[in-house]
C-alpha cells in the first residue's frame, strides 16, 4: 500500500476507490434502469478498457481515465444483470404461483432453524399466530405429478412449530405449499420480492407443520459453511444459556442479527427512537469485538502481528457468522485495511478504505445499492471519515503550557478528557442525525430527535454490552462460571438500554412522522453533499451553500405542496389489504376521508399499507376515519394509524360498541387516548367540510336493525360533479333487505358488500344500484366467480383488488376513470 499524505485545506489525499466506487455504483443503478442484457454490458467493458490502454501507452493519463471509469460502470452493470435478471431455467420460483398451492419439494438446508416465537397476545389480531421456524433452503428437485425433476434456487421455508434437529448441509423432502414472493399490491407500500430477490429468492415455502418435513440425508459437518453454522448455534446456545428469556431476543438481535426472537412492541420502540441500528449487526460490533481482542492479546504479551492476525480472522469469522450482512462486510473490510496499514505502518485514508468496503459489498450483492440499511450504514461511516480528515484545532506546542497541563490534579485532567470526548461525541452523533436525517424521512418517514439525545446516554452501556457479549462467545464454553458472571453483568447493561428506549419513547416529542422528500430530492441532496465534501477546492462560501441549502428544502416543499389534490377532482382509492377494507377518498377541497381500515390478519400490516399509500400521497392529517361495523377486520389497523396520523374525527355507527369484545375495547381505548372526537352517524346524516362533494349516509338507522354486526355496516353515498359512490362495509341483510328497499340508487361505482360475499345478494344489489363498476376488496379467498357473473350480467365491468392491487377512481369533468396499480384499465 503506497503511503499518501493528508493535505487538509483546499485539496484533499489522493483516493482513487472514491471514483471506482462512483463508477461501480452507476453501472448498478444504471442497469436497474435500464435492464440491458449482459451482451451489451461486457462488450462495452472490454472496449473501453481497450481504449484506456490504447490512450494510456500515449501517456495522456488524465484522458485515459475517461474509458477506465466507463470500463468499471459498464462492468458493474454487467454484474448487476447477472445477480437481478439471470437465473438457471430450472429455477423454481421461475414457476411459482402467485397463489400459493401445493408442492412436493426435495431441498439442502443451508443453516440452523431459526426461530420465530409466538407474538404477544394482540386483542386486534383476528387470526391469532403459533410459534414458527423459518429455514433458509436450496431447492434440489421437485415433483411433477409422479417424477422428479432437478430444481434450483433459494427461499426461504416457514414451518409451523418448533424444529430442532436440522442443520446446515441436511437433505429434506417437503410437502409445502409454494408461492412466489408477491409484488407490492399499493402504492407506497414495501416491495418485499424486490429484497428476496435481492438475496436470490424468487419464492417462498410454508409448511403447517414439521412433520411435513422429513429427513433424506446428512453432509458432513467439515465444510466451512457447516462450521460456521454450528458457530452461530453455539453462540445462540450460550446467549440462552448466560442470559435467560427476559434478555435473550434483544441479545440475540444486537450480537447475532437474529430478530425473529424480539418482541415486537420493543422493536417498534427502536424504530421510533432512531435507535434500531443497534438491534442490527453493525460495524459498532465489529469494532468493538476488534478492540476487545486486540486489547487481550496485547495483555497477554502476544506478538503485534500474531494480535493482528487473530483479529483479522475473528472479524472475518463473525461476518460470516452473521449472514455477512453489509454493515458488517463494511466494518470488516475497514478492520482488514487498518490491520495491514498497521503491518506495513502506513496510514489508511478514511473515504478510501469506506470505498474499498462498498466495492466488496458490491460484489458480494450489488443490489444491496439500493437498500436503506445499507445506504444508511455507508453515510453515517462517511461522516466519521469526513470528521476524522479535519484538522482538530493547533496542537499545544508551547513547553509552558505543556507543563502547566501535566501539572493540574488528575481528577481535572481526566474530566479535562471527558468533557473533549463527550463534545466530539456530540458533535458526531449530530452531524451524522443530520445527513441521515432526509434519508430517514423517505424510507421510514420519521424525525426521530430522541436519536440526538440518546446516543451519548446510551454510550456506555451498548459498549459494555456487546463487549461482555463477545466475552459470553469466548469464555461461555472454556469457563462456564466465568460466562454466567459476564452473563449478569451484560444482563444489567441491556435492561438498562431497554429502559431507556422504552422511556425515550413515550416522551413528548420524541419521534415525528412525516411523508418524507422524493427520490430526485435525496438524489440532488446527496449528490452535492459528495462533491463538497470530497472536492473542496470547488466548495462556495459557507453564505453560499446555507443559500442553496434552503433553496432545495424549499423547492421541495413548492413540490410536494403542488401534487397536493386538485381543487376540481375526487379520488377514491380502493387499497389491497387482503381480506379487508381500507378506502381513501381525497376530497376537491382538500380533506382527506379514511372509510375503514383493517384486514384479516396482523394490524401492524394493514397500518403499514394504509399508512404507505397516505405518505405517498403527501398526506399527513385525516379530516375523518368512518369505521363500517365492528368487524376487526375492517378497524384493526386504526389505532396504529392514530399514532401516526392527525385526524379530526372518528365516525361509527349507533351501535358500534353494544357489542363487547377485547378488540372493540382496544379500539375505543386508542380513540380515548388520541384525544380524536367519537361520533355517531346514521342514515340521512350528513358529513360537513366536505366542500363541493356531498356524503350521505344510507344505513343504518338510528336503532340500528336487528341482526349481525354486518347487518348495521354504515353505507356512504358520495356524490360529486353528477357521479355516485357507494361504499357498503359488510352490508348484509336484513340491513341489506332495508336498503334495497329503497328507491334505486344508480351508481357509478360501488364497492362489492362483504368481500363480494355470495350471502350479500349480488344480483338483488346489483338491479337496485345499477353500477358501471364494481370493487370486490378482498384476498385471494374472496374470488367468487358466481357473484362476479352476476354484477357482469347486469352490465358492470368488476375489479379485484386481490388481482388488480389497488383501484383508484377519479371523478373530474362529469367523467369517471379507474385505474389499477397493477396494470391500468
Amino acid at each position: 500500500m503506497q503511503e499518501l499524505p493528508i493535505i487538509t485545506g483546499t485539496r484533499t489525499a489522493y483516493q482513487p476507490l472514491v471514483v471506482v466506487l462512483a463508477a461501480a455504483c452507476a453501472g448498478v443503478v444504471l442497469d436497474r434502469w435500464l435492464a440491458w442484457p449482459v451482451w451489451c454490458w461486457c462488450p462495452a467493458a472490454l472496449a473501453a478498457w481497450i481504449a484506456w490502454w490504447a490512450i494510456w501507452q500515449t501517456g495522456r493519463l488524465r484522458l485515459a481515465a475517461v474509458p477506465l471509469v466507463v470500463s468499471v460502470a459498464a462492468t458493474g452493470a454487467a454484474w448487476h444483470h447477472c445477480r437481478w435478471s439471470l437465473f438457471e431455467n430450472d429455477n423454481v420460483g421461475l414457476v411459482a404461483p402467485e397463489v400459493p398451492g401445493p408442492a412436493a419439494i426435495e431441498v439442502r438446508a443451508l443453516g440452523g432453524p431459526r426461530h420465530v416465537p409466538t407474538p404477544p397476545a394482540d386483542a386486534l389480531r383476528v387470526i391469532p399466530v403459533t410459534e414458527r421456524t423459518r429455514l433458509e433452503i436450496e431447492v434440489l428437485a421437485i415433483r411433477d405429478r409422479g417424477t422428479w425433476r432437478r430444481a434450483s434456487g433459494r427461499a426461504s421455508l416457514l414451518v409451523g412449530g418448533y424444529v430442532t434437529d436440522v442443520r446446515w448441509g441436511d437433505r429434506l423432502r417437503v410437502f409445502a405449499q409454494l408461492g412466489a414472493w408477491p409484488g407490492p399490491a399499493n402504492p407506497g407500500e414495501f416491495d418485499f420480492a424486490a429484497q428476496a430477490r435481492a438475496e436470490g429468492r424468487l419464492c417462498s415455502l410454508q409448511c403447517e407443520f414439521p412433520e411435513c418435513m422429513t429427513a433424506r440425508g446428512r453432509r458432513p459437518r467439515w465444510n466451512p459453511a457447516g462450521l460456521v453454522d454450528q458457530l452461530r448455534t453455539r453462540g445462540d446456545a450460550l446467549l440462552w444459556r448466560n442470559l435467560g428469556p427476559a434478555r435473550y431476543g434483544l441479545a440475540s438481535a444486537m450480537f447475532l442479527g437474529s430478530r425473529q426472537e424480539l418482541d415486537p412492541d420493543l422493536r417498534q420502540a427502536f424504530i421510533e427512537t432512531g435507535t434500531i441500528h443497534l438491534l442490527v449487526v453493525s460495524g459498532l460490533n465489529v469494532a468493538i469485538l476488534a478492540s476487545f481482542l486486540f486489547a487481550i492479546m496485547r495483555v497477554g504479551l502476544v506478538r503485534r502481528s500474531w494480535s493482528l492476525g487473530i483479529v483479522a480472522l475473528a472479524c472475518v469469522l463473525y461476518a460470516a457468522t452473521t449472514d455477512a450482512q453489509p454493515p458488517v462486510v463494511r466494518a470488516t473490510v475497514m478492520v482488514l485495511v487498518v490491520c495491514l496499514g498497521m503491518v506495513l505502518s502506513r496510514q489508511p485514508l478514511g473515504f478510501n478504505s469506506l470505498s474499498a468496503a462498498g466495492l466488496v459489498v458490491l460484489a458480494i450483492s450489488p443490489a444491496e445499492l439500493f437498500q436503506a440499511g445499507t445506504q444508511l450504514s455507508f453515510l453515517s461511516v462517511g461522516v466519521l471519515a469526513f470528521m476524522a480528515a479535519r484538522p482538530n484545532g493547533v496542537p499545544n506546542r508551547d513547553p509552558l503550557d505543556r507543563l502547566i497541563a501535566r501539572t493540574r490534579p488528575r481528577p481535572t485532567r481526566v474530566a479535562r478528557w471527558f468533557v473533549r470526548r463527550l463534545w466530539r461525541m456530540m458533535l458526531a452523533t449530530a452531524m451524522i442525525w443530520l445527513v441521515i436525517c432526509p434519508l430517514v424521512m423517505a424510507r421510514f418517514h420519521l424525525v426521530s430527535p430522541a436519536a440526538f439525545v440518546l446516543a451519548p446516554v446510551l454510550a456506555v452501556p451498548v459498549t459494555l454490552a456487546m463487549a461482555l457479549g463477545f466475552g459470553i462467545f469466548l469464555f461461555g464454553w472454556l469457563a462456564p462460571p466465568v460466562g454466567t458472571v459476564l452473563g449478569a453483568a451484560c444482563d444489567g447493561n441491556l435492561a438498562l438500554l431497554q429502559s431507556c428506549v422504552e422511556t425515550a419513547r413515550h416522551c413528548p416529542g420524541s419521534h415525528f412522522w412525516v411523508s418524507g422528500p422524493g427520490n430526485w430530492w435525496l438524489l440532488g441532496f446527496y449528490g452535492a453533499l459528495g462533491c463538497w465534501a470530497l472536492a473542496p477546492r470547488f466548495r462556495p462560501s459557507r453564505r453560499w451553500c446555507l443559500a442553496l441549502l434552503a433553496g432545495w428544502v424549499a423547492l421541495g416543499l413548492l413540490i410536494s405542496l403542488a401534487r397536493s389534490p386538485r381543487a376540481d377532482r375526487l379520488e377514491c382509492t380502493f387499497l389491497a389489504v387482503g381480506h379487508g377494507t381500507a378506502v381513501v377518498v381525497e376530497l376537491p377541497g382538500g380533506q382527506t376521508l379514511l372509510y375503514d381500515a383493517g384486514r384479516l390478519g396482523s394490524p401492524v400490516t394493514g397500518a403499514r399499507i394504509v399508512s404507505g399509500f397516505l405518505w405517498s400521497r403527501g398526506i399527513t392529517h385525516l379530516d375523518a376515519i368512518v369505521i363500517s361495523h365492528a368487524d376487526a377486520d375492517h378497524y384493526n389497523a386504526v389505532p396504529a394509524l392514530l399514532e401516526q396520523f392527525s385526524v379530526g374525527a372518528v365516525y361509527v355507527s349507533p351501535v358500534m360498541f353494544e357489542e363487547r369484545s377485547r378488540a372493540l375495547a382496544a379500539l375505543g381505548a386508542a380513540i380515548a387516548d388520541s384525544g380524536v372526537p367519537l361520533r355517531a352517524v346514521w342514515s340521512g346524516d350528513r358529513l360537513s367540510g366536505t366542500g363541493e362533494a356531498r356524503l350521505e349516509v344510507l344505513h343504518p338507522p338510528r336503532r340500528g336493525v336487528l341482526g349481525s354486526d354486518n347487518a348495521n355496516s354504515i353505507v356512504l353515498a358520495i356524490e360529486y360533479d353528477g357521479r355516485r359512490l357507494l361504499l357498503t362495509g359488510d352490508l348484509e341483510s336484513p340491513g341489506l333487505d332495508d336498503v334495497v328497499a329503497e328507491l334505486p340508487y344508480d351508481c357509478d361505482v360501488v364497492m362489492a358488500p362483504h368481500h363480494g360475499s355470495a350471502s350479500s345478494d349480488p344480483p338483488g344489489f346489483a338491479d337496485w344500484s345499477k353500477p358501471e363498476w364494481t370493487i370486490v376488496s378482498g384476498g385471494a379467498s374472496d374470488r367468487l366467480p358466481a357473484v362476479q357473473a352476476a354484477y357482469q350480467a347486469r352490465g358492470s365491468r368488476v375489479l379485484h383488488t386481490a388481482d388488480c392491487g389497488a383501484v383508484r377512481v377519479s371523478i373530474a369533468g362529469g367523467r369517471v376513470s379507474v385505474d389499477c396499480w397493477r396494470g391500468n384499465r
